[in-house]
């Protein structure tokens, strides 16, 4: 057996040149940075105006200061959409301000507490295009409740206390009755934060919002929150008009109908079709439901009655019902009635 000797690898191994410590390296967009960052962009000793954008728990509030937004400790004398007039006094350990008083125009408010005050500021966290951030408490919980949602099918419905409208008899009234109460049902409050902020809606109507209610379930209102941004989709049951009880889906589909629904095109989002379901129990027609699509402003209505009787009632009217449609304008691609068993 010959056994070959390998090179001394001692030998063949060059002299390293000195070799310098290494340097801590800092997180990318850590929130060090990201304080300090905002921070740049106040001028100690200048006055700001923060404008209270909305409640994060009983006395602290988001509140928006140059483009930016912070959490602070207001105690019960804020309320959303009020404006402060706040002198930047610090920026470490953390941004503080001094409460001046109130912003001029405002309603009387109580500020007596604050007033000549130091209040602290904590950025709240933002994410921009490219950067990775890392996970805040609520974003933590709002992704817990997310892993959720789509095992959680009656945390999606919305259950309304308040009866929805009180004139069943007129369709106008009641159709914007039934309007408010969706866009007033708390599912779509940062949209309308943002709206407020640039003057397309009112404080009034956003202080009608559950965020602005006292004794909200938070928790519960963003599991039903994310639950609508996951499925697109928007459930409902209450009291339509007083005693009659009403089950109410708005949804956005991601197929597009075709007018022989022997296929579906991808729509774009500008196309994508809305549809709405109603299920009712009515005193003279029993269990009836319908179902409504609208798409490109184009209508399509199919109603079901359990009762034949029910459905043959529904079908004698149906001719007037598509007149009333048409002639106010409404385009009508397809309206039926069947009998559902």
């Amino acid at each position: 057996m010959i056994i070959k000797q390998s090179p001394d690898p001692v030998a063949n191994v060059a002299p390293l040149s000195r070799v310098a410590p290494a340097l801590a390296v800092e997180e990318i967009a850590s929130t060090v940075q990201d304080q300090a960052l905002r921070a740049s962009l106040l001028t100690r000793g200048q006055d700001y105006l923060g404008q209270v954008m909305a409640r994060l728990q009983p006395g602290v509030f988001q509140v928006n200061i140059n483009g930016q937004s912070y959490k602070m400790d207001l105690g019960q004398q804020a309320n959303v959409g009020q404006q402060m007039l706040l002198k930047y006094v610090a920026d470490s350990p953390v941004p503080t301000f001094r409460m001046l008083g109130q912003a001029p125009g405002q309603a009387p408010l109580d500020t007596t507490r604050l007033a000549g005050m130091m209040l602290t500021a904590v950025p709240l966290p933002t994410t921009d295009a490219g950067v990775t951030t890392a996970l805040s408490t609520g974003a933590k919980i709002l992704s817990q409740q997310l892993a959720h949602t789509g095992t959680q099918e009656s945390s999606q419905t919305l259950a309304n206390q308040a009866v929805i409208s009180h004139a069943p008899q007129n369709p106008r009234v009641l159709a914007q009755d039934i309007q408010r109460a969706l866009t007033s049902s708390g599912m779509f409050y940062e949209s309308h934060l943002e709206q407020f902020a640039t003057g397309k809606l009112s404080l009034t109507s956003l202080l009608q919002e559950p965020q602005n209610q006292p004794g909200v379930a938070a928790e519960s209102l963003i599991n039903k929150q994310l639950a609508v941004l996951e499925n697109q989709r928007f459930q409902w049951q209450g009291e339509i008009w007083p005693g009659q009880k009403m089950d109410w889906q708005v949804q956005l589909q991601e197929e597009a109908v075709r007018e022989d629904q022997h296929g579906a095109d991808q729509p774009t989002a500008e196309e994508a079709p809305v549809s709405s379901t109603l299920k009712l129990d009515l005193p003279s027609l029993g269990k009836i439901s319908a179902h409504i699509t609208l798409q490109e402003g184009r209508l399509r209505v199919r109603m079901a009655a359990v009762a034949s009787d029910a459905a043959n009632r529904m079908q004698a009217e149906l001719s007037s019902l598509a007149q009333a449609l048409t002639s106010h304008g409404q385009a009508l691609d397809a309206l039926a009635v069947v009998r559902e068993e």
